[in-house]
């Protein structure tokens, strides 16, 4: 049985980037009289352009071997507030996350593509099945990530983990790559239901100490701080969310998140008027010892179908 962690909501800000200050306290909620295990770290927002310019990024590099890009990160240090210390139910429709147990067998490989497909890929159906009520879930890629945020980009079969606050889709990307990924009828038909990318994050050596995933209630995000960033790929053009900073930011991690337990999360969705997107990004946890083993985790990322609900129109805008 998949269980469902539950916490508080704070009254604070948050912030990121790969440099820490080494404090660590206690927050105590008044008004739900739950205690809060808190870190402070830094993360790395982005520098809004001026009005008319488009943010952009190579993902891969041009003959010169640059990569250009003209994301100006702007670091501000906020409260990441501990889960597994409170009490208060948050859920992926209210807040764009939640934090559930997911046991698969051990001994999958996990260098192994074909090995993930068949044993892992079916467990992870399930539970977005589950958490969202989905009347269908396809899944279309898995990413496996190992280092630190100061290691380079990574290559081959393993990333290293994103130091940056991102949403991995937008209003555009979020519809088109459903397109790219299933048969054209088949996504048209889907389409005029309603449809979302939930990815399921999960370590896979842990408990993670070096590198943890940081989640922000979605709820607590302005329209105003997504700004549309550009991929451009050797093969394709795609588009995320970078985010603008903003104080109201709340933050959450799972301290120590072990094997056995998994977020999962909104990407996108094509509904307005409900939480659509949830920024994330790797941090540095000042309580982090020495000699940590670098994170080694693998995110799912599919596509979930609501295909008893009434035909609607893809909300195009935030």
């Amino acid at each position: 049985m998949n269980r469902l962690v539950r916490w508080g909501c704070p009254r604070e800000g948050c912030e990121l980037r790969t440099y820490c200050s080494i404090t660590s306290s206690r927050m105590m909620s008044t008004d739900m009289h739950t205690l809060w295990q808190t870190v402070k770290a830094m993360f790395n927002y982005t520098k809004p352009l001026p009005a008319g310019e488009e943010l952009y990024q190579y993902v891969y590099k041009l003959p010169d071997g640059s990569a250009p890009n003209n994301w100006e990160v702007d670091p501000h240090e906020m409260t990441v507030h501990d889960l597994k210390t409170a009490q208060t139910h948050f859920s992926l429709q209210k807040n764009g996350f939640q934090l559930e147990t997911l046991r698969v067998d051990e001994d999958i490989d996990w260098a192994d593509d074909a090995d993930i497909r068949s044993r892992y890929y079916p467990a992870v159906q399930q539970l977005i099945q589950q958490v969202s009520s989905a009347s269908r879930v396809y899944i279309f890629d898995h990413t496996l990530r190992k280092g630190t945020l100061r290691d380079g980009p990574g290559s081959g079969q393993s990333r290293t983990p994103v130091s940056k606050v991102h949403v991995d889709y937008n209003t555009v990307s979020g519809p088109d790559r459903l397109r790219a990924v299933m048969p054209p009828d088949e996504a048209a038909a889907l389409s005029k239901r309603p449809f979302a990318v939930i990815q399921v994050w999960r370590p896979i050596k842990g408990p993670i100490q070096e590198s943890p995933l940081g989640m922000i209630d979605a709820s607590t995000v302005d329209k105003q701080d997504y700004i549309d960033l550009r991929l451009q790929f050797e093969s394709r053009t795609g588009f995320n969310y970078a985010l603008k900073h903003n104080p109201a930011h709340q933050w959450y991690y799972a301290k120590g998140m072990d094997t056995d337990e998994a977020y999962v999360f909104k990407c996108y969705d094509s509904r307005s008027g409900r939480v659509r997107f949830t920024p994330h990004s790797g941090f540095e946890d000042p309580t982090t010892p020495a000699g940590a083993p670098p994170r080694e985790s693998i995110e799912i990322r599919a596509y979930a179908f609501w295909e008893h609900e009434a035909e609607q129109p893809i909300a195009r805008e935030l």
